[in-house]
């Protein structure tokens, strides 16, 4: 094998991609946490633990098994209830930086504390930010603007709407949420941020300090203090491998012909930089796969290595596939696509999958080309 050809079958089977996750929980872990955008997050969590059903995953939300929060880049994840307050002090970011969710939500800085009570308390019981707007009579409060703000603070929880593909969420309390529970002890920020760099590399890696910049949202000098606190051995290309992990890396396997259906935004697609997506896709194809605002689209891997695009949407009791596939498919890749695009139909509920091809698959509006070095 090659130096590439080993670092994406040994960082595939790290983030469960072969399906070795024995349960929702673990497949989450695995990778710190997924989207929680629906379908997006109980694929990502399929595609790692396919034994798992969807009455499981949906429990997560029930049983708090997994807390919805924002993490890495201020964006929305499904993550391990026991690793949650780690990850909230690696990741949060000054509230300052969001003072313009509160001016969109109408509140000034005076009345915010009891602006905040107010919401709060209406969120006792669960509700979506509907409901919320009813139960709190603040004439012009934007509910949805200060929720999101509550959101980045950790003063709300979201809460799934029990489907595997609406996204029709339902917000409460964080303290109403943890029904009695005592909060954990913050952690000290650098030792979250140090937790954070050496579960990254666990399962990202191997990996640049820039790839682990970009993806938790800290700036260069935290993510290089952070991976400093971890013993790592130096590949080429800047990769950092952690040094436990060097035997395992040295043994690793070819793949041998497995297909795999990523999700949009898995977290494997949006796990690294622009720069850093070669162990996944050529970079003549780049633009097939994300739009340009940075978008991770559907994936279709063959050993791996990104051959083809899709989209998909329901149309009654069949999920309609978009698929973009980057050269002709053969008949073993035709023959694996129809019995994968099948067994995730009926996953997702649909009786069955139609699948048409397509020049591409991103959405047709203005895109932001940026380039790629």
């Amino acid at each position: 094998m090659t130096p590439d050809e080993r670092t994406t079958a040994f960082s595939f089977r790290r983030q469960r991609l072969d399906g070795s996750a024995g349960s929702a929980l673990e497949a989450i872990g695995a990778v710190v946490g997924v989207y929680s955008a629906n379908p997006t997050g109980p694929l990502s969590i399929h595609v790692r633990a396919p034994a798992a059903s969807p009455e499981s995953i949906l429990a997560l939300d029930s049983s708090r098994a997994t807390m919805r929060m924002r993490a890495m880049r201020t964006s929305a994840f499904v993550v391990p209830r026991a690793a949650a307050a780690l990850v909230a002090a690696a990741t949060a970011g000054p509230l300052e930086r969001f003072a313009w969710m509160l001016r969109a939500a109408h509140v000034a800085p005076e009345e915010l504390p009891a602006v905040r009570d107010a919401v709060l308390a209406a969120a006792a019981q669960p509700g979506t930010a509907q409901q919320l707007r009813s139960r709190v009579a603040i004439d012009g409060l934007d509910v949805g603007s200060l929720l999101s703000w509550l959101s980045l603070r950790g003063d709300i929880v979201s809460i799934g709407s029990g489907s595997l593909t609406s996204n029709a969420s339902r917000y409460q309390a964080r303290g109403a949420w943890l029904a009695g529970d005592p909060e954990p002890a913050a952690p000290e920020p650098a030792a979250a941020r140090a937790w954070l760099a050496g579960e990254y590399l666990r399962a990202f890696g191997p990996a640049r300090v820039a790839d682990f910049a970009w993806w938790s949202g800290l700036n260069g000098r935290q993510a290089a203090d952070a991976i400093a606190a971890h013993e790592t051995v130096a590949l080429d290309d800047g990769l950092l491998l952690r040094a436990e992990d060097l035997p395992e890396y040295e043994a690793t396997a070819p793949l041998g012909g497995v297909v795999t259906l990523l999700p949009k935004w898995d977290a494997w697609t949006m796990g690294y930089p622009l720069d850093g997506r070669t162990r996944f896709l050529d970079r003549g194809v780049h633009d097939r796969v994300f739009d340009g605002d940075g978008n991770g689209l559907g994936m279709v891997l063959d050993d791996g290595r990104a051959v083809g695009a899709w989209v998909h949407r329901g149309a009654g009791t069949t999920m309609a596939v978009d698929l973009d596939p980057f050269e002709r498919p053969s008949p073993r890749l035709t023959a694996s696509l129809e019995s994968a695009f099948g067994e995730l139909a009926a996953f997702l509920g649909y009786r069955r999958a139609l699948v048409r091809e397509l020049d591409t698959v991103v959405p047709q509006r203005r895109r932001i080309r940026r380039p790629l070095d």
